[in-house]
């Protein structure tokens, strides 16, 4: 976006104003409304990674952070925004007959492949491609040097891979124990047809090509894989071995991608502090500026919601707004240490923009003794005001002090470790710098093109303001800054297969709630919908298990598998639900 046209939207956005609005607000609350409001107008268009707009919004950063007289700078960090292809070409030959592929139809490259330019090689059938050592082998036997080996992407929920490493499960891990087993490529099969090129997660690119189809793609040209595949959920054995079909297969592919390459913004400024010993270190103040753009990747909103503007108001634009108003606060206050204002790119994409910065500091990272991350900020409910407040890295003590600062009729539900949210905060713990994160909880508008301006609570972030800069105060003027705990910055990381089986389908409300564990709202087309789960309900009873919280709920999640069936309790309003539940297990 050129500057003419992001100077066309402030202009609008000012001129679209609603000044009823804006009188009843105190000057806190129209400041947010106003900032928020801006970053979350269709024109910017979702702020996604890679998109013009996300330059332009960095730059109204900047420039309300220069009015305020800080010394700005935008650090830009490379990001794939694109993937294209350049060349490409693919024929599937069984015995005596080629059959060209089309792309974007019967075939479609991954983001992460390589380049390909081979003939007649020969297919080998390897079903999830999983390794369970002393168990479940899907490559056992199988001669895949110079195949090309097809894999499902998704694995099941079977007893046999209840205990495999979640990690292992992931496409990525599997693409990587047949790359290194010199296959010539993959091929991914699809469920509802193949998916559009683009950027994936994880590596640029791996050093083999692969390519999406479905198993109707094939045309019968591989067997029955979906007969095949059927085999391996009701057995739970693989189904390779004895699978003689795929060899008398092969593909012939001619493949060239090109990826262009954008430069995503973290905007940066500090408010220097006052006190000539203590200046030198900073207490660090973050949020992350991109969102979802049009939707293309990680929205909620399934696939009508691709292509329509997921403005991301809460997320976070509310983060985003309330950095800036504790800048304006902060600098008027001269705490005695420096406050490093940080605004990230890439959050979406996997904290790119915080992680970057931690690996390419603008400050001395050993300078920085304390960092606090706001990221969805915005939907207090104004019925019962509670604040989720993780503190990742973070001792219990301080977690504990910080709680002396809290609002009037505001609550803070707080909790150490990685109880709530992967964010931003996150990179700074890896680099033993101990974190608070700030969180008003999940919502049906999550990710989701309803996620708009007019949803937030306002008067909510101002309350959320008051504590953010006595909890800042309080660490920039002490006498020393709470260390980095080790043991608070563990992340559990489940591997058992446990609660991760099940896909229940509940937005959770991380709140301490003393009835049971309320949710926030339901998926669409989840088993939590189809038996009537609601907004707001409270769960109270899963199975034989009483649930009193989040972790009682994912305790008895964990008790499950897919296909079993279990009572649910829960309240609505004074009145006690019930509702038997056949549960399903994560796709």
């Amino acid at each position: 976006m050129g500057s003419w046209t992001y100077f066309l939207v402030a202009a609008t956005l000012l001129a679209q104003a609603p000044s009823a609005l804006v009188q009843k607000d105190s000057a806190v609350e129209a400041r947010l409304r106003r900032d928020v409001t801006f970053l979350a107008v269709p024109e910017l268009k979702g702020r996604g990674n890679g998109y013009p707009e996300l330059q332009a919004a960095a730059r109204h950063i900047e420039g309300e952070l220069k009015a305020l007289g800080l010394k700005t700078q935008i650090q830009r960090f490379p990001f794939i925004a694109r993937v294209l292809r350049e060349r490409q070409g693919a024929t599937l030959i069984q015995g005596d007959s080629p059959r060209p592929l089309v792309w974007g139809k019967d075939i479609e490259a991954l983001g992460l492949s390589g380049d390909a330019d081979f003939r007649s090689k020969a297919l080998a059938f390897v079903g999830y491609g999983i390794q369970i050592p002393g168990g479940y082998d899907d490559l056992a036997g199988i001669e895949l040097k110079g195949r090309v080996a097809v894999i499902a992407r998704s694995v099941p929920d079977l007893e046999v891979f209840a205990h495999l490493p979640r990690g292992e499960r992931s496409l990525l891990a599997r693409l990587k124990r047949l790359e290194t087993a010199k296959v010539a490529g993959v091929i991914v099969l699809e469920e509802g047809g193949v998916r559009p090129l683009q950027r994936e997660e994880g590596p640029v690119k791996m050093d083999i090509p692969v390519v999406g189809m479905t198993a109707e793609g094939f045309g019968g040209a591989c067997g029955d894989l979906a007969a095949r595949l059927k085999t391996i959920k009701d057995t739970g054995s693989p189904a390779s071995q004895d699978f003689v079909q795929a060899p008398w297969t092969a593909l012939t592919l001619d493949l060239k991608l090109r990826r262009e390459e954008d430069w995503v913004p973290n905007v940066v400024a500090v408010i220097p502090g006052r006190d000539p010993k203590l200046r030198k270190e900073f207490i660090a103040l973050g949020a992350h500026l991109d969102h979802l753009g049009l939707g293309e990747r990680h929205s909620m909103g399934g696939a009508e919601a691709r292509g329509q503007v997921h403005p991301g108001a809460d997320d976070n634009a509310s983060g985003t707004a309330l950095v800036v108003e504790l800048a304006r606060e902060l600098k008027r206050a001269r705490p005695k240490r420096s406050i490093l204002l940080l605004h990230f790119g890439g959050e979406e994409e996997g904290l790119l923009g915080s992680q970057y910065w931690v690996q390419h500091p603008t400050h001395p990272l050993e300078s920085v003794k304390f960092m606090l991350n706001f990221d969805m900020v915005g939907r207090l409910d104004p019925t019962a005001p509670r604040l989720l407040m993780g503190g990742l890295g973070a001792p219990k003590s301080a977690v504990e002090a910080a709680q002396k600062f809290v609002p009037k009729g505001f609550a803070v539900s707080a909790d150490v470790g990685a109880a709530v949210g992967g964010s931003d905060h996150m990179s700074f713990s890896q680099a033993k710098i101990p974190t608070f994160f700030f969180f008003t909880g999940l919502h049906g508008d999550y990710h989701r093109p309803t996620d708009t301006a007019d949803r937030i609570n306002y008067r909510g972030m101002a309350l959320l303001a008051a504590f953010g800069r006595a909890v800042s105060l309080d660490l920039a003027n002490a006498a020393t800054v709470p260390a980095w705990d080790a043991e608070t910055a563990k992340i559990p990381m489940k591997g058992d297969g446990g609660p991760m089986r099940i896909a229940f389908g509940t937005l959770p409300d991380y709140a301490d709630n003393p009835k049971g564990f309320r949710i926030n709202g339901v998926s669409k087309g989840s088993t939590a919908e189809t038996i009537g789960l609601q907004a707001g309900d409270i769960l109270i009873q899963f199975g034989d298990k009483s649930v009193k919280s989040i972790y009682d709920f994912m305790g008895a999640l964990g008790a499950y598998k897919p296909g079993d069936k279990a009572v649910i309790q829960w309240l609505r309003g004074d009145q006690v639900m019930q509702a038997e539940a056949t549960l399903r297990g994560r796709e």
